[in-house]
C-alpha cells in the first residue's frame, strides 16, 4: 500500500486536561504534533476531537471552548460534540444548538448516558434521535456507557432498537475498553441484523477480528478510530494497514467510509 496515496479520518482522538489521569491530558501542542505525525506518513489526514472536560465537567461549556480549538487548528481538525443533559430537559433548544456547533465545525455527537444520566432507548430519546436522523447527524456510543453492570453485560438491544427505528443516522460505536476478542460475535449480530451501524477500529486488535468483519460485512461497516491518547498515535492505523484484507478495503477503513457519512451530513 503507498502511503502518500492514503486518505485518513481518525474519527476518536481526545482534547484537553483529563482530570481522571493528567499524564493522558492533551493540548495544543500535542494536537500539532499528533497531524504532523499523520502528514509524514499519509496525504491529507483529518481528525475528529472530543473534549476530556466536556466528558467529565461540563459538556456545553467544554464544547463552546472546543470550538475556539477548531477555529485555530482547522482545516486539519473536526470537533466531536458530547451530548448535554441539559437538553433532556429544554429539549426545544437542542436542534439549534446542534446546528449552530456543525457551523464552527462540529461532525458527530457522542452520547454517554451512564456517565451523565440520561436514557437512549428509544421510548425516552426518540426527540433527539428524530432530529438526529433527519439530519443524518453521524452518533457514537461508547460500549461502556451501555454496561449497566460494570461486568461487561452490554446491552445490545438498545443499540438494535434505535438502529433500526432511526436508520437514517450513521451509529459509530467506540468499543472505549470493551471491544474485545470475545465480543467478535456480538459484532456480527449486530451488523448483520442492522445497515446503518459501524464500528471504530481502535481497540479491535485480537487476532484476525478485521479481516473476519470485512469477510462478513465488506469493509465498509468499519471506520478508523485512534483513541488518542489512550492509545499510541498510530496503533490502529498500523493494525489496518497490516490486516490481510485488499487495499482498497483499507482505504474504506481508513477515509471512505466516513467521508461519505460525513458528506451525506443534510446541513446546508
Amino acid at each position: 500500500m503507498q502511503n502518500k496515496k492514503m486518505n485518513v479520518i481518525d474519527c476518536n482522538a481526545w482534547y484537553g486536561e483529563n482530570s481522571l489521569n493528567r499524564n493522558l491530558s492533551v493540548d495544543i501542542s500535542n494536537l500539532k504534533k499528533y497531524i504532523s505525525l499523520l502528514k509524514s506518513i499519509v496525504e491529507s489526514p483529518k481528525v475528529l476531537i472530543s473534549s476530556f472536560y466536556s466528558l467529565q465537567c461540563d459538556p456545553i461549556e467544554g464544547d463552546v471552548k472546543l470550538k475556539e480549538i477548531l477555529e485555530l487548528l482547522k482545516p486539519d481538525f473536526f470537533g466531536n460534540l458530547i451530548f448535554p443533559n441539559y437538553f433532556i430537559i429544554c429539549k426545544k433548544e437542542f436542534k439549534k444548538y446542534l446546528l449552530e456547533m456543525y457551523s464552527f465545525g462540529f461532525r458527530c455527537i457522542r452520547l454517554f448516558p451512564k456517565m451523565h444520566k440520561y436514557l437512549i432507548d428509544d421510548w425516552a430519546f426518540d426527540y433527539f434521535l428524530s432530529i438526529l436522523n433527519d439530519l443524518r447527524f453521524p452518533t457514537m456510543i461508547s460500549l461502556d456507557e451501555l454496561d449497566i453492570t460494570g461486568n461487561k453485560a452490554i446491552n445490545w438491544e438498545i443499540i438494535y432498537r434505535i438502529a433500526t427505528k432511526f436508520n437514517d443516522i450513521p451509529f459509530i460505536i467506540d468499543g472505549a475498553n470493551s471491544k474485545e476478542l470475545m465480543f467478535s460475535g456480538y459484532f456480527h449480530q449486530i451488523l448483520s441484523k442492522t445497515k446503518n451501524v459501524y464500528l471504530e477500529t481502535h481497540n479491535l486488535l485480537g487476532f484476525n477480528q478485521i479481516e473476519e468483519l470485512t469477510e462478513s460485512f465488506t469493509s465498509s461497516r468499519l471506520i478508523l478510530g485512534s483513541y488518542f491518547p489512550i492509545y499510541p498515535e498510530l496503533l490502529s492505523i498500523e493494525r489496518i494497514k497490516l490486516a490481510r484484507i485488499s487495499d482498497d478495503d483499507k482505504l474504506k477503513i481508513l477515509f471512505s467510509n466516513l467521508n461519505k457519512i460525513l458528506s451525506d451530513i443534510k446541513i446546508s
